[in-house]
């Protein structure tokens, strides 16, 4: 299973100028089990982009291959693509709209014409996957936490089983112990369904410590695309598109220049104090 962008570029219907683009000439693969980062400063193309995954916006130009079949012809099911790229957005607890809690999370299935046992199978299960107890199977999702709310968003679409699970600022608007919550959630879905996971963060913390490859966007364009560690080494170049490395990064930097003996490509709290204690440990003998 793979996603392939092909010279893919979006222009909006009101645009004045005929080189003004929301994405331009996107050429991405996006392979099987990879879990991604996007990343880039507001208005830089990233949510533009990931609406196109699924085919919620259609390309001005170039072409979209899922699973090695273009979703632009005219045979292509768009329904069913959209039963397997699942799109949380920013926000998705505006986007409630059920008097119940199950209610909510199985909207997205019976969409896809489940039976409807399947439909309250994959509902209760998705209900357990993001950690939300049967108590709250009847409760409406208005009087919830906004962690929880957040939650039952991830569990309508977890509910229809998608193969490539895109999270657009899921901890936008979350207290830090919420925040947490979903990030550990979305790391356990990683580890338990092996499913493709593209996580849109301004966060340069979430991403070091989360993902396995980066892509980085500037003006609606991909500027870099690489493994996390090896972008992060570029932080004079993301500093230049508003970016910058982690704050760990430039701790240890600083430590460096104060003559401790510690690593500069560090890029989590974790790896920096075994630096730390490793240094620590060389200096005390």
């Amino acid at each position: 299973m793979s996603i392939i962008l092909d010279h893919v570029c979006y222009q909006y219907k009101d645009s004045i100028r005929t080189d003004e683009y929301a994405i331009k000439d996107i050429n991405l693969k996006i392979e099987d089990g990879e879990f991604i980062g996007l990343i880039g400063h507001t208005g830089s193309g990233k949510s533009t982009l990931v609406q196109h995954l699924n085919g919620l916006v259609k390309a001005s130009a170039g072409n979209i291959y899922y699973n090695g079949e273009d979703i632009y012809d005219k045979d292509f099911s768009m329904h069913a693509l959209r039963g397997k790229v699942g799109l949380v957005f920013q926000y998705p607890e505006h986007q409630l709209f059920e008097s119940t809690v199950i209610k909510d999370i199985s909207f997205g299935p019976k969409n896809l014409g489940l039976p409807p046992l399947e439909v309250d199978l994959r509902s209760y299960q998705a209900m357990k996957d993001v950690g939300l107890s049967e108590e709250l199977l009847d409760v409406s999702p208005f009087s919830l936490s906004g962690g929880q709310k957040r939650r039952v968003a991830i569990a309508g679409v977890l509910a229809m089983q998608p193969e490539v699970l895109i999270l657009d600022e899921p901890t936008a608007g979350l207290d830090p112990k919420g925040r947490e919550e979903i990030l550990q959630l979305i790391k356990q879905l990683r580890r338990e369904k092996k499913c493709t996971i593209i996580l849109v963060s301004h966060s340069m913390e979430d991403v070091a410590n989360y993902v396995e490859r980066l892509i980085v966007m500037h003006h609606g364009q991909v500027v870099l695309d690489g493994n996390t560690r090896s972008i992060f080494k570029h932080s004079d170049e993301l500093e230049m598109l508003g970016l910058a490395a982690p704050q760990v990064t430039y701790i240890m930097r600083g430590l460096r220049k104060k003559g401790w003996n510690v690593s500069e490509d560090v890029i989590t709290v974790e790896e920096a104090k075994k630096e730390i204690l490793k240094a620590l440990g060389k200096r005390l003998g």
